[in-house]
This record gives C-alpha cells, structure tokens and sequence, in this order.
C-alpha cells in the first residue's frame, strides 16, 4: 500500500504482497511497455518488492509529467501557428496523426474519434493549462 504521506509503497502483511504481486505487472508495464521477464517476485522480500514498486511509481510520475508538458507544448506550438484557439489545435493534431499514422484511411476515423487529442482533452477534464 502506498503510503498517505508520499509516494512510498509499503508492504507489511503477505494479504498486501499478494495484493501488489496482482498489479506490478501492470505498473512495470506502464513504465518499460513491455511485461517484466525474468523477475521471481514470489521470492523477494517485501521490503525488496516495495522498493521497486516505489521506484516504479517515481519513473511513472515523472513519465506522467513529461506527457502533459509534450502535450500542453504540441497544443500551443499548434495554437501558434494559426488554430487561434485549444479546440481547432486539437481537431488539427487528430487530423495530423490520422494522416501520418494511418495514411488517412477512413478505417482508423473511428480510432482516432474515441482516443484522439479531441476525445482526450475536450471531454474530460486533463487538468491541462488553458491556452488563450
């Protein structure tokens, strides 16, 4: 469980390393894209397994800020160069990645509908500095 006061995971009971065991993955995923391989998880100590999962968190908050900094970026940089305003900048980054990713083919129009800047950053709320 992670501590009220930071970021630090703690285990101290075998209900919570089995609890963090069904998770890790996941968080090892979000961090690396790919499934940890080669780990024993089963055998390290729960002080051993807390550490990682804190240090895991700490790459994966930063990732995070990272995100919303290259975000707010593309957004204004778009903004500047004549959107004039947050929702035309994003309609035209969809429009770009539709174009770049997937050669304009009308198949991904539904894609990029559902999990495209627009969907992403007007629907709702990303906490995303407003750009005027």
């Amino acid at each position: 469980m992670a501590n009220s006061n930071s970021n630090i995971h703690t285990i101290n009971t075998n209900e919570e390393f089995e609890d963090t065991l069904m998770w890790v993955s996941d968080l090892f995923k979000d961090v690396h894209g790919f499934r940890p391989r080669g780990y024993n998880f089963q055998n390290w100590s729960y002080l051993d397994l807390a550490q990682f999962v804190t240090d895991l968190m700490e790459i994966n908050s930063k990732q995070v800020e990272e995100e919303k900094e290259y975000v707010n970026k593309a957004i204004e940089d778009v903004v500047s160069v004549g959107a004039g305003d947050k929702e035309t900048a994003l309609r035209w980054l969809d429009q770009a990645d539709a174009y770049f990713m997937y050669g304009d083919d009308s198949f991904y129009e539904d894609s990029i509908e559902k999990y495209g800047w627009v969907a992403s950053h007007m629907e709702k709320n990303t906490n995303l500095k407003s750009i005027a």
